[in-house]
């Protein structure tokens, strides 16, 4: 299985100085991800020209306003509808979303400066992935493959999730996800075009509202992890685990979003 793994930014439209990180994962099957990659590069070509097999699609170019609002005028737009298919395409054919969301100051730009300890927002993720794979495919392993940052912040990411699954007690215990993180150039990676389509669109619902991308944000419910599994604290509380998760200021409770 591999979980493609990409991070989106964005600041509120009211309060600038706001900032949100998204940290955003897609599930794809490995034996499936080349039928995708064909599937995505006929979708770019039937929608944007038969130039653009190629294009790579960015959430801050594909969902920009001007495209919702010339929709509302009633003038079709290309890129909303390829957002459209590949998100149903997706949904069809087995895909989950997952996500930590952060607005804690401190964590906001994950950049794993200290390798030493993982990020709150990436124990979230890597928790819902190994119970994802658990649940779902407990015979197989899940690979991280990350969006390619440089070789200085892919190693930091590299040496910062190796530590956590090697030298952590948490980390040692996911034992359905594969110790070692893999790296790939977003512009020839179809996993993480989605995953960040995913994350902008979770950002913008954090930021801008529900107004303007509502029908995309039921579209990413839709791929959204759902564990089967009812959990229960030690209080005798009881909860479903979902894939998308913001995380909360240190010291204060956890919910789910």
């Amino acid at each position: 299985m591999l979980i493609f793994i990409d991070e989106s930014w964005q600041s509120s439209e009211s309060h600038p100085k706001d900032k949100i990180c998204v940290l955003s994962a897609v599930a794809i099957g490995s034996n499936d991800f080349n039928e995708y990659s064909r599937q995505i590069w006929n979708f770019k070509v039937k929608h944007l020209g038969p130039k653009c097999g190629d294009a790579e699609i960015k959430g801050q170019e594909i969902f920009k306003k001007f495209l919702f609002r010339l929709e509302w005028k009633g003038i079709k737009s290309h890129q909303l509808n390829l957002a459209r298919e590949v998100f149903n395409y997706s949904e069809s054919h087995g895909a989950k979303a997952f996500a930590s969301i952060v607005r804690d100051e401190k964590e906001v730009d994950l950049s794993c400066a200290d390798v030493k300890q993982l990020e709150r927002p990436f124990f979230f993720l890597f928790e819902r992935i190994n119970f994802f794979m658990q649940e779902n495919h407990p015979d197989l392993t899940a690979v991280l493959v990350f969006d390619d940052r440089g070789i200085t912040q892919n190693e930091k990411i590299s040496q910062s999730v190796s530590n956590f699954f090697h030298l952590s007690h948490t980390g040692r215990a996911f034992d359905r996800i594969m110790k070692a993180p893999l790296f790939a150039i977003s512009s020839e990676n179809v996993g993480i075009q989605i995953a960040d389509m995913i994350g902008h669109i979770i950002g913008r619902r954090e930021t801008s509202g529900e107004k303007i991308i509502g029908e995309f944000w039921k579209l990413v419910k839709q791929l959204e992890y759902r564990s089967k599994t009812e959990i229960v604290r030690e209080e005798g509380k009881k909860f479903t685990l979902f894939g998308i998760k913001m995380a909360r200021s240190h010291g204060k409770d956890e919910k789910e979003a």
